[in-house]
């Protein structure tokens, strides 16, 4: 299999403990369960997301490659 520089592997899956990312009012960092790796359907989206559960705001919200980072895979 060849790559070229438009392949993008995201080893995400349901399960997966999270770190994320925001810097929605300043740089913070919580963690958080990956509930879904299906986006909303409610727009088109151009970058994948997945729905994560976040451990601090207790709500699930949509979130992209550049706001997470792995922490520890689901088995």
């Amino acid at each position: 299999m060849r790559l070229n520089m438009f392949d993008l592997f995201w080893k995400l899956k349901k399960g997966d403990l999270v770190r994320i990312f925001s810097s929605e009012y300043a740089c913070t960092s919580s963690y958080g369960l990956v509930v879904s790796k299906e986006p909303y359907n409610d727009q088109l989206t151009l970058f994948p997301a997945v729905i994560v559960f976040s451990l601090s705001d207790g709500c699930a919200r949509q979130y992209y490659p550049y706001n997470l980072e792995i922490v520890s895979v689901a088995t």
